[in-house]
């Protein structure tokens, strides 16, 4: 191999070098357009399929203390002495898609616990927004905060989620007529029911 040679093969290792580089330098560049194009008419989605959006809870009134008269027993996971009821009267499904509700436990001695919370299926979260006095009246709950039912058969929480109000992240009806039909039914039994 001469001087002459040894130089053109160098060359030409040089440029097919720069050559490489140029195309690997066009690789990195985007050819995306700079703004996100919305995609079937949805703005901010992928795959034409809408971003969820961030939970914001509906500002919340306290209901009519609960009535003998309008109250439903449901049966928590396990058998229990206390009594467990839903005031049919305080079922509501917000706009928020939160079950708000007021349960009364009452024990064999004659003690009655009552408070006023919500339900979240699409996160298995629990409220409690007030508790009920002895004096037939709901006392509020400071700096009330969401927290996870409890994955426990004792838990009434866990028997309103799993048996009678959700279906998976669903809520278990179309509206409160619905909620209140599973309450005076007996869902245990239903076995098409998927959550089971």
């Amino acid at each position: 191999m001469t001087v002459t040679d040894g130089w053109r093969a160098a060359l030409r290792l040089l440029v097919t070098l720069a050559v490489i580089a140029f195309a690997l330098g066009g690789c990195g560049a985007s050819t995306a357009p700079a703004t996100k194009v919305s995609q079937r008419g949805m703005t901010d989605d992928i795959g034409g399929v809408p971003e969820v959006k961030a939970f914001k809870e509906i500002e919340v009134a306290l209901p009519s203390y609960p009535q003998d008269s309008a109250l439903l027993e449901f049966a928590p996971r396990r058998n229990s002495a206390n009594h467990f009821y839903i005031d049919r009267d305080s079922i509501s499904i917000g706009s928020d898609r939160v079950i708000r509700y007021s349960v009364v436990i009452k024990s064999p001695s004659g003690a009655i616990n009552t408070s006023y919370e919500g339900l979240r299926c699409k996160t298995s979260e629990y409220k409690i927004y007030a508790f009920g006095t002895g004096k037939s009246e709901w006392a509020k709950v400071p700096d009330v905060q969401w927290r996870y039912v409890a994955r426990v058969s004792p838990d009434f929480r866990f028997a309103l989620y799993k048996d009678y109000f959700c279906d998976i992240e669903a809520i278990a009806g179309r509206n409160e007529k619905d909620l209140i039909a599973n309450l005076a039914g007996n869902p245990l039994e239903n076995v098409t029911d998927k959550n089971r």
